[in-house]
């Protein structure tokens, strides 16, 4: 479980989800665009919610572990979409592939 801080916020999330969130902003941020992102948290007062966060270039997100027992499951559903649009936008400038086509002189 990770507090995620936004917008003068704090939210619990899975490790996984939070991972996800602030690996798609790094990507939007160098790709210099945005997006709205929905995603099941816990509030500080410990109620499920879904948050939807707007992630850009200026977004101050910053994610931490949390001791102690706080656990919540997995959302699949959502690390797998934030991870379709990461790999989305990162495909809009051509960014360099893992394994470079051989160059023949």
């Amino acid at each position: 479980m990770k507090y995620v801080h936004y917008a003068g916020r704090s939210l619990f999330m899975h490790d996984d989800t939070a991972d996800a969130l602030i690996d798609y902003a790094r990507i939007l941020s160098e790709h210099r665009t945005a997006d709205a992102v929905t995603v099941p948290a816990m509030s500080a007062d410990g109620h499920s919610v879904t948050a939807t966060l707007l992630l850009n270039e200026a977004t101050a997100l910053v994610v931490e572990s949390v001791p102690g027992e706080v656990t919540m499951e997995p959302d699949r559903a959502s690390i797998e979409e934030i991870q379709r649009r990461r790999l989305r936008v990162e495909g809009v400038r051509g960014g360099a592939p893992d394994d470079p086509w051989p160059l023949e002189l």
